[in-house]
Formats: C-alpha cells, structure tokens, sequence
C-alpha cells in the first residue's frame, strides 16, 4: 500500500532484473491479442493464498517503482500465479509486452518477497529507468534498512554518580597524642600525656608510644612527714586488629611496656636521694575510634594492665609504695594520618 515504507533495492539488482526479463524474452511473432488497462498501460492479474499480499499491494508496488514513468513507456500485461507446495510457494510468472512474452518462476517461503519480485520484473519490463530513478537514493538518504527493520535509538543515559571514596588499603603513618588516666602502678591516679606513633593496614595497626606520667606527692601518714613524689615514664609497644564499620573502628590491642618509677622523698625525708626502679607491664584491652575524614581520627580506650616487676620503694625503713599486680588505664586522643 501507498503508506507502506519503500524498500530500496541496489541499482545492480535493476539490472540483473532487466537482463534477466531481456533473456526470457520469447517472440512469438505477434502482438498481444488483447489492449492494456489498469493504471498507465498496467495491467495486473494476480492469483495468491490468502496470507500472501493482495493485488492492491503488488500493484501499490508497481506505482512506487514506476512513480516517474514516461508517458510514452509501453504497456505491460503481468499474469502471476502463487501456489504452495513442498513447504515452499512458487511464483508463476507470465509478462507480455509488445516486445514479446516471457515466463519466470520463482520460489521461496516468503510471499511478500515472491510479491515484490513478481513486482520489479513488470515495472523492469515497462519501464527500467524510471525504476533505475525510483530506487536511486537521495545523496543525503540514509543507508536503506533490511525488509521489517526497526531502528532504535538509545537515549544518553543519565551520568553515573562519583564513587564514594573507598578507604585505603595501603600502609599508612600515624601520629597520636593521648590524654591518660591510670591506677594501680603508682600510689595515686597518675595523669599524663602518651605520645604514640604507628603503622596502620586496612584491618589492622601496630605502636610505638612513650607514656609519661607527672611526679604526684605521697605520703604515709596524715601529718605528712614521711612522703614521696612518684612519677614515671615507660615505652609502650602494642599490636592491634581493628575491625571496620563504615567510619567506626574498633581496635583491640595488646602490648608490652617498660620503663622506670622514680620516688623522690618528701618532708623528713627530703634529705634522702631520689629512688628509681625499674618496672615492666603487659597491657589488654579495646577501644573505638571515629574517622569522621580520611587523614584524622578520634580514638577512646581503656587497657587492663598486668605489672611484670613489682618494685618495693621504702624511706627509712618505712614502705611508702609497691605497685599493684593489676591496673586499668583509660585513654582519650586525637591522630594524623598520612597519606
């Protein structure tokens, strides 16, 4: 039908059906008995199964063929016959033209395609250049689309958003300060700073710190006349796992610490030196830290502790300290991370 897409067909295949009508081409020396009809010296006979296209269609076909045809172009008389058989259809074709008469057949499972090429042949046969002009595309057309072809054109899909920032999986350097509170291996609550610089993996951390504790007075009596100030310092090496939750880490660490308490005599006393021993600890315990960015981190945690070495601190054969067996220690800090 006239609203049908066009199909195109390459000029090659114009003139394999022009030499192919030229070659069955049979004189039987006499003009045709009977004049053409139809539309412009067209006339069409066409015998089909019903699920084959319908003479209107093939001659809708042969009007888009021959859309420019010369006035003056002969007539063309097309008889054509599609039965079935063995599976497949077969066209048989009958074309007169004063010319003479020629016969075709042709097979194939597809009617429509039996339809067209019945179609060509006779508009080959009454005029083959106008079919040459009708099939010649546009210099600007687009490529000619294969027979029921939908194009699809794919919308620009929207831009994909940035991927988070997925945390790093290298190595990287830490420095920590800590705020400490710690009971049991000095005779009062010990206050100090932890100064602690590490190596942290994506699941994991070890430390190297220095822990000091400020010199805090004591004394073994109330009136105060026989007494100390103890402080110490230590170094502290510890290995920890840190699961992950998103931001959130949870460190549980372990570690060993070794240092010195030093005791300095106060009151009655104060004319003797100062005394220093030697103490070691292992430290157990977890924590939570915030990493709110990828370089700083907000870290909280409490650490039991196990003296090692219990040193006995005595002034004038009064005992004035021995450091508990078992301690506790909390921690509060703020830690740079590079890169």
């Amino acid at each position: 039908m006239l609203g049908r897409r066009r199909r195109c067909y390459p000029r090659a295949t114009v003139a394999f059906a022009a030499w192919l009508l030229a070659s069955a081409l049979v004189d039987d020396g006499s003009a045709p008995s009977r004049d053409a009809s139809g539309d412009g010296g067209i006339e069409l006979r066409w015998i089909a199964p019903g699920e084959c296209p319908k003479a209107a269609d093939v001659r809708a076909r042969l009007q888009l063929l021959l859309g420019d045809r010369e006035p003056s172009a002969p007539f063309v008389r097309l008889d054509a016959t599609v039965t079935r058989g063995d599976g497949t259809l077969t066209l048989e074709m009958r074309t007169e033209t004063p010319s003479g008469t020629s016969s075709h057949t042709l097979s194939s499972p597809d009617c429509r395609a039996l339809a067209d090429g019945a179609a060509l042949v006779a508009a080959v046969a009454a005029d083959p250049l106008a079919v040459d002009r009708a099939l010649a595309p546009a210099d600007d057309a687009p490529p000619p689309l294969p027979p029921d072809e939908v194009t699809v054109t794919v919308a620009p899909g929207q831009p994909k958003p940035p991927r988070p920032r997925a945390r790093l999986r290298l190595a990287r350097f830490a420095l920590r300060a800590d705020g400490v509170l710690e009971q049991g291996t000095t005779p009062r609550l010990g206050l100090g700073p932890i100064i602690t610089v590490g190596l942290i993996g994506p699941r994991w951390r070890a430390e190297l710190g220095a822990v000091v504790l400020a010199g805090r007075p004591h004394f073994t009596d109330d009136t105060e006349t026989t007494g100390a100030t103890f402080g110490r310092w230590g170094l502290r090496a510890r290995g920890c796992g840190v699961p992950v939750v998103r931001i959130v880490e949870f460190p549980l660490c372990a570690g060993f610490e070794g240092g010195q308490i030093t005791a300095r005599p106060l009151g009655d006393t104060s004319g003797g030196g100062a005394q220093r021993r030697g103490f070691g600890l292992f430290s157990l315990g977890g924590g939570i830290g915030l990493s709110p960015r990828p370089f700083i981190a907000i870290l909280a945690g409490v650490d039991g502790l196990v003296a090692l070495t219990q040193p006995r601190f005595d002034v004038a054969g009064v005992a004035l300290h021995q450091p508990s067996r078992v301690g506790v220690r909390a921690t509060l800090g703020l830690e740079l991370r590079v890169p």
